[in-house]
């Protein structure tokens, strides 16, 4: 696992600091103890079930627990923060989710997270908290530690149940719609065909185009394995799907003019079935393209790098 190489002249009594960080998602949570240096403790993440489709309590008691888990793993070294990557809607400035209505964590919107687990946990009473977006987490860590590390801007986007996208510049996330960037640098909600580009480049977009050349449904798994197989109907499904996300990149691309695409997400790893076309459009304007395949583990370190550096 990568480290951070940075040295602030940090003091003497917090050198043995433990940050512990995890990232939400609507079936698994993923936790981690870092050090100082970025250096996870066992060797990386560890899943546990998320219980998102929970009541408030059960869910605020999951979260109290995980973070109790880890503290343990820390053993006596004192917690330096707490950061937690979440998916969209959500405030992350407050601490609150907005999601409603999309089959995860509808029992807890509205609700402040932090003082619910202060008051669950005595011990985090004066211990800091930090929310960021999760692909914004998987951003940063790939802008410090991944494929695209050397790269001076980037875009990220991981295709999921949505087209989770960040905008990086010199390290650092741009929210700001100018320069090509996107308000939030989020194009999920960017007009494409008759809708958005959300309803094309995502695990629905896909279903869909599954639809139309099967006449019925085919999970992305299956296509998958289907496509090592050569399995035409596979092959053409994928290749329809490599259009509709070259096509949605490409103002992008043109208007932020990045020196790397990154790509993302469960989706993202049949990208020799469908990546051919995106490729080469970067290709003609000089952009280099990475597939990552451990998301969570660059989010960590993303998260971990947001929460001690502020970036």
């Amino acid at each position: 696992m990568p480290v951070i190489q940075i040295d602030k002249g940090e003091m003497s009594v917090k050198a043995e600091c433990r940050y512990i960080l995890l990232d939400v998602g609507g079936t698994q949570i993923k936790c981690a103890v870092a050090n100082q240096r970025g250096q996870l403790f066992q060797k990386g993440p560890v899943s546990f079930p998320a219980l998102a489709k929970g009541e408030s309590g059960i869910i605020l008691d999951n979260f109290a627990f995980l973070i109790n888990e880890m503290k343990k793993m820390a053993g006596a070294s004192p917690i330096g923060g707490i950061a937690m990557a979440f998916p969209g809607p959500f405030d992350y400035l407050c601490g609150i989710s907005l999601m409603n209505g999309l089959d995860k964590y509808d029992s807890i919107y509205g609700i402040p997270l932090v003082p619910q687990l202060k008051k669950r946990l005595d011990w985090l009473a004066d211990i800091p908290f930090q929310f960021l977006h999760d692909v914004e987490a998987f951003a940063v860590g790939e802008s410090w530690f991944g494929k695209a590390a050397d790269k001076e801007k980037i875009i990220c986007l991981c295709i999921g149940t949505g087209a989770g996208s960040a905008f990086v510049k010199a390290k650092k996330v741009q929210k700001e719609e100018k320069d090509g960037v996107p308000e939030n640098g989020w194009l999920y909600n960017t007009p494409y065909r008759e809708g958005v580009i959300d309803d094309y480049v995502s695990v629905r977009g896909l279903a869909a185009l599954a639809g139309e050349i099967y006449g019925s449904s085919v999970s992305g798994k299956e296509l998958y394995g289907r496509s090592c197989q050569g399995e035409e109907k596979a092959l053409l499904t994928f290749q329809a799907f490599g259009a509709d996300l070259k096509d949605a990149m490409v103002p992008f691309l043109d208007r932020f003019k990045p020196d790397a695409l990154v790509m993302g997400g469960q989706i993202s790893k049949s990208f020799a079935f469908f990546g051919d076309g995106i490729r080469k459009e970067c290709q003609d304007r000089n952009i280099e393209v990475f597939t990552e395949e451990d998301t969570s583990g660059l989010a960590m370190l993303g998260l971990f790098v947001s929460m001690k550096e502020g970036v």
